[in-house]
């Protein structure tokens, strides 16, 4: 009975990985669309107070889930980065 019980919860996280790589790639091509929007428009892909005003939203909201915020921070962190050089390079 245990095996079962810990094999649906895995079944659950692989739902749930599955997706949240979905929700990765929609969020992707939106930043892909941003940047062409950006480079068309002479606007530089960062704006520092726009990235800070989106990680202290997501760190509140992290915290309000009981998640780890560095965790989270370290998350968004990466996606940023990410992000960033998507919109940089057009890639």
């Amino acid at each position: 009975m245990n095996d079962k019980l810990l094999e649906d919860w895995r079944k659950k996280i692989d739902e749930f990985d599955e997706e949240l790589l979905h929700i990765l790639a929609k969020r992707i091509n939106i930043v892909r669309e941003i940047g062409k929007f950006k480079k068309t428009h002479g606007i530089t892909p960062l704006s520092e107070k726009r990235w800070q005003e989106v990680l202290k939203s997501k760190l509140s909201k992290a915290s309000s889930l009981n998640l780890s915020v560095e965790f989270i921070e370290r998350l968004y962190n990466l996606i940023h980065e990410y992000s960033l050089k998507i919109e940089q390079n057009g890639k």
